[in-house]
């Protein structure tokens, strides 16, 4: 009773500062104990509701209806534990599932297997989570259904090529459509999507890259970007004079042409071999002519060779006359 009495007296005197430091230390010693224990690791029976989201699944949304309650024992640290147990069904757990993990079912929903439902065990339960078993075989999620439709990509773009240099082909577009989702009025208005203006400046080799697609509110695409590609070659101006040879004369008649070369100001590829000009040949169709209105006919070139990428002539057209 002594020794009772003796400490209550000592306790008694002890100032205000040594009261707080003896709290702290009370205070800390706790916080160490319990962030030392939530460090271990546990073997537990956990339920986590989970909402699938994939963006994959052709037709519907890209989230699940309902979320889902997956049930499994695993080996897991206190921290995740006390996570897991904080999901409930207003607040679920969102794992996004690669669709090919998901598979159709008859029944209109889409199911996963435990086997590689394992691969989500982190995204679940936790980094830190090891998985023993789940409870089920197989976890099934519904999905709503949503129209869709195909429609056309559009390229809005300014694209500047350096001097001597043109497109050798259309810029492409991969893919070139996609599916949209929307309510049926909505989508029934859309019938292209567009990109961001895609901006590129003294162009001179082939080039390419991603550009992401213009949103469009209360609708979905089935990917939000795609890839272009330009392809360019070089070339040099030549200007050639050219004879015009008259076919399909009709018989009987003897016309001649108002002129007789015409010129022709050619892009053609590089480099350019000399002599190229022998394989150009330039005609007027007198038949034609005769059934247009004052004689006139266009004047055409026969063969287009590969190297010749674009053309234009001086004059157009020919009269013909007797």
């Amino acid at each position: 009773m002594g020794r009772l009495t003796k400490l209550m007296a000592d306790l008694q005197h002890l100032r205000r500062r040594d009261w707080f430091a003896l709290v702290l230390s009370f205070v800390l010693a706790a916080a160490v104990w319990t962030i030392h224990n939530l460090s271990l690791k546990y073997s537990v029976s956990l339920s986590v509701p989970v909402s699938a989201l994939c963006d994959g699944l052709d037709g519907y949304d890209s989230r699940s209806a309902e979320s889902e309650r997956i049930v499994a024992r695993v080996r897991a640290t206190g921290f995740d534990i006390i996570r897991d147990k904080w999901y409930g069904n207003t607040n679920p757990c969102r794992v996004r599932f690669q669709a090919d993990d998901l598979h159709p079912h008859p029944s209109g929903s889409f199911y996963i297997v435990a086997k590689d439902l394992a691969d989500y065990t982190h995204n679940i339960f936790g980094e830190s989570a090891v998985m023993e078993y789940f409870d089920r075989d197989t976890v099934f999620f519904r999905f709503v259904r949503k129209d869709c439709k195909k429609v056309p990509v559009v390229l809005e773009s300014s694209i500047v090529l350096n001097s001597q240099y043109q497109f050798s082909a259309p810029v492409s577009l991969e893919p070139d459509s996609i599916l949209v989702y929307a309510d049926p009025l909505r989508l029934e208005h859309i019938d292209a999507v567009h990109t961001h203006l895609v901006v590129e400046n003294n162009v001179s080799s082939a080039m390419g890259g991603q550009v992401r697609l213009r949103p469009v509110s209360g609708v979905r695409f089935s990917q939000s970007q795609v890839r272009y590609s330009i392809r360019v070659r070089r070339c040099v101006e030549k200007v050639f004079y050219l004879n015009i040879a008259l076919e399909n004369v009709p018989e009987g008649r003897n016309p001649m042409l108002s002129v007789l070369q015409a010129k022709m100001v050619a892009n053609c590829a590089f480099p350019l071999v000399q002599g190229v000009e022998d394989e150009l040949e330039l005609y007027a169709d007198a038949a034609q002519a005769y059934g247009s209105r004052g004689a006139t006919a266009l004047i055409r070139l026969k063969n287009q060779p590969s190297w010749l990428l674009s053309y234009r002539l001086e004059p157009q057209v020919v009269t013909l006359s007797e």
